[in-house]
């Protein structure tokens, strides 16, 4: 038997209602004393509860107010009271008389506890869940001479019975659980004596009628039969079929009336979800301007779990359409065969292109990482800007490579206290594999925030990229797969891929002038300190640096700047200014983004 005696004390859990102004109805005002504290206040009138409208009612009101004070104040360990009541009944309020309610009321010294006894028996007593419960029972929620607290003294007792339940002690009941007052008031006992019975364990999974390959759903289950029963593991079997997007309304329920051999079924609801979606979306950023997008998804084409997504985004800079279609191999969630077609319009410094991409990759999460395996082909032609549309370069490229991601977060997801998020790829092809040219490239990018103390944030952004193209000319390298720094997510108070090398026009009307081409590498870091002036609104300044380059040494430009964001529902609106501090003539930049950070 696990048992725990010791000293302890409660403290209220307040019902809030209305603070420091008096009560007032059509026919009657109540009034507290100023000086009582707040708390008090609030758990009276929550007890007195709505007041009068009819003189009947503000009879009944006032005869029991002072039985309402009194068992306000001794939730909160206040049983020495003392409750003075008196009515003034020719207040005049608006040209109509009313009567006023005065309670007068002087606390006196609180009831303390003195001896708690907490016991649990049954199987549960050897549960490490439960032995973690008392303990933070004894060190932190009923300790030796602190005030009774009844709103806390009953949260003991759910908590108890919650965990029982959650870990499949069914029969769980309290032998014996009482608050027992002693005649003077002073102090107070408090003897909690749980039997717990034998613990049930997860058994048989079944299933209403669904129209897909059994295997889909049996490798969702996070559970082993005979495994002890917790209500943890069927959320996340629930979790794990809604992610799948297969379903409409589901629910995961165990089936405690019919356990057999103490293992409980587990009865799974699955609602038909809609054959197809359609979303409209709007954004808006000072690097691409305006854009609008809609998606169409079909989460379930046939029983084998296929699903596709057609998006398509347009925006005066980069219109894009993508086109999606997964198949599930061992896992629904967790390994995916995905092809994707994606075409888009970009401008590159001073090109423009238009690219074909198709890439057949196998989408994989391993814990908390998200890896894909690909192969992409893609087909892209440019030109400087300001040449006519038929003097344009070309290529071709087949790539294998694989991307891996993992992003970690503390606090709310829109607007974490703490976070990481890491981001690489690998890929590269060979002249005559398929690509024009042999290429090996690289990307990381990394974002680290935290919160060293309250109001203060702290945001780190770095980034390092090469595009190997050994004895190759750059002029055989698409711009997609070349680096360019400037505007909202690289360095502000520059604009949009506004830096990297350069080349100059050598002929015709634009001769001369000088365009930004892009290199093969890219290094860049930004550090920002954030103040929040509210928990929506904060503060901000900030420093990037870096630049793309052609060789190892950089060049780098900098930035310095400030900003405000304004934590919406779907995420920061990021307003901030930046100025190029390494221009010979810099001026301020405006920089406008949305969206979460990690």
């Amino acid at each position: 038997m696990m048992t725990a005696r010791f000293g302890s004390g409660f403290s209220v859990l307040l019902i809030l209602t209305l603070v420091s102004a008096p009560l007032l109805a059509a026919n009657l005002q109540v009034q507290l004393p100023e000086e009582l504290p707040k708390k008090f206040k609030r758990n009276i009138r929550a007890h007195l509860g709505d007041l009068p409208d009819t003189e009947s009612e503000r009879e009944s009101f006032v005869f029991t107010a002072t039985d309402k004070t009194r068992t306000a104040l001794q939730a909160m360990g206040y049983y020495r009271s003392d409750i003075d009541i008196r009515v003034d009944k020719e207040v005049v309020v608006d040209d109509e008389k009313i009567w006023r309610l005065f309670i007068d009321v002087v606390l006196n010294e609180p009831t303390r506890y003195s001896q708690i006894l907490i016991d649990i028996q049954g199987e549960a007593e050897l549960d490490n869940q439960f032995i973690e419960l008392v303990t933070e029972i004894q060190t932190k929620l009923l300790k030796s001479q602190d005030i009774v607290d009844h709103s806390v003294y009953e949260s003991v007792k759910s908590k108890i019975s919650n965990l029982a339940l959650d870990r499949g002690y069914f029969e769980g009941r309290y032998l014996r659980s009482r608050l027992a007052i002693r005649d003077d008031f002073t102090s107070a006992d408090v003897e909690l004596v749980y039997q717990s019975g034998r613990r049930y364990y997860l058994g048989e999974v079944n299933y209403s009628e669904f129209d897909l390959e059994p295997e889909l759903l049996e490798v969702l289950i996070p559970f082993d039969v005979g495994e002890p029963y917790t209500s943890q593991k069927l959320l996340q079997f629930q979790n794990l079929l809604q992610q799948t997007q297969y379903f409409g309304n589901l629910l995961v329920v165990p089936d405690l009336k019919n356990p057999v051999n103490q293992l409980i079924p587990i009865d799974v609801t699955l609602g038909e979800t809609k054959s197809h979606y359609v979303d409209v979306g709007f954004g808006y950023a000072t690097d691409t301007l305006f854009r609008i997008s809609t998606s169409w998804r079909t989460p379930k084409i046939n029983s084998k779990g296929h699903s596709q997504e057609t998006k398509i985004e347009y925006s005066q800079i980069n219109p894009t359409g993508r086109f999606t279609y997964r198949i599930p191999l061992s896992h629904p969630l967790k390994d995916l065969l995905q092809f994707q077609v994606t075409f888009e319009d970009d401008e590159y410094g001073g090109l423009v292109g238009k690219y074909l991409e198709g890439r057949v990759g196998n989408v994989r999460i391993y814990d908390h990482w998200s890896a894909q395996y690909y192969v992409r082909f893609l087909a892209e032609r440019w030109r400087i800007d300001q040449f006519p549309d038929d003097e344009v370069e070309s290529g071709t490229y087949l790539m294998p490579g694989m991307m891996l991601s993992r992003t970690s977060r503390k606090g709310p997801q829109l607007d974490p206290s703490w976070g990481f998020s890491q981001y690489y790829i690998v890929e590269g092809g060979a002249e005559g594999a398929g690509s024009d040219i042999s290429i090996a490239r690289a990307i990381a990018r990394w974002r680290f925030i935290t919160t060293p103390m309250r109001r203060h944030r702290l945001v780190f952004r770095g980034e390092l990229g090469i595009s190997d193209i050994f004895d190759a000319p750059k002029t055989q390298l698409a711009p997609s797969l070349r680096f360019f720094a400037g505007g909202d997510l690289s360095i502000r108070g520059f604009d949009y891929q506004s830096q990297g090398p350069t080349e100059i026009i050598n002929e015709g009307e634009f001769a001369g002038e000088e365009i930004v081409v892009g290199g093969k590498r890219i290094a860049l870091a930004s550090a920002e300190y954030q103040y929040y002036f509210t928990e929506k609104i904060r503060g901000v300044v900030f420093t990037d640096a870096g630049n793309a380059t052609d060789d190892i040494r950089i060049d780098p430009v900098y930035s310095v700047g400030l900003g405000l964001h304004y934590i919406s529902p779907v995420g920061a609106i990021r307003v901030d200014f930046g100025y190029g501090i390494s221009e010979d003539d810099p001026s301020w930049k405006l920089h406008i983004n949305l969206g979460a950070e990690l």
